[in-house]
């Protein structure tokens, strides 16, 4: 859209199947399939799983968010009235692989579509700048993750607490944007 690379934030939404156990997109927001699965979050709470994704563009990297979010049931999603799925805490898995020499942005991202941490009820967040092996720049990578984390707040409301986690430079970023 612009010369910062900028492209037009999309939200789709995918499900989890009960009977081959993969994620699956949601055809209709308006109709839940017959194989919809139900979770039970970390706190008790039983929903569809049915996930939110949002893919957009912040400090020019390629972002994605997602969380538990059944568009049936649930209000639009707001800090005043977030996905009831949501345990309120967030997952930030970062990628590491980085290489020296040339720095250059690519599209390898960690995906935000992790079972484990949905089924817990975690917000996941990610972005292309939080992998090492397209962006090697800790300063750039902490700068990403604070504004990636601030549009998740936006939507959805101020988290209990963050964790990001990683190996390799993953772990690296995590504890750089700690000292950042």
């Amino acid at each position: 859209l612009d010369a910062n690379c900028s492209v037009a934030r999309r939200v789709h939404y995918v499900y989890r199947t009960t009977d081959t156990k993969v994620f699956a997109p949601l055809p209709d927001t308006t109709i839940r399939p017959a194989n919809l699965a139900t979770v039970t979050n970390n706190v008790g709470k039983t929903v569809n799983y049915i996930v939110r994704v949002e893919t957009g563009t912040i400090n020019r990297a390629i972002y994605q968010t997602s969380i538990l979010h059944d568009p049936v049931t649930d209000p639009s999603p707001s800090p005043t009235t977030p996905p009831a799925g949501w345990n309120k805490k967030l997952i930030y898995p970062l990628g590491g692989g980085c290489q020296a020499g040339w720095y250059s942005q690519g599209s390898s991202i960690v995906t935000p579509l992790d079972n484990n941490y949905l089924t817990a009820g975690y917000g996941v967040l990610t972005a292309t700048l939080n992998t090492f092996g397209n962006n090697c720049n800790d300063l750039l990578s902490s700068e990403t993750i604070l504004m990636v984390k601030e549009r998740f707040i936006e939507s959805y409301g101020v988290p209990i607490f963050t964790i990001g986690t990683g190996s390799s430079g993953g772990s690296y970023q995590s504890n750089q944007t700690a000292d950042n």
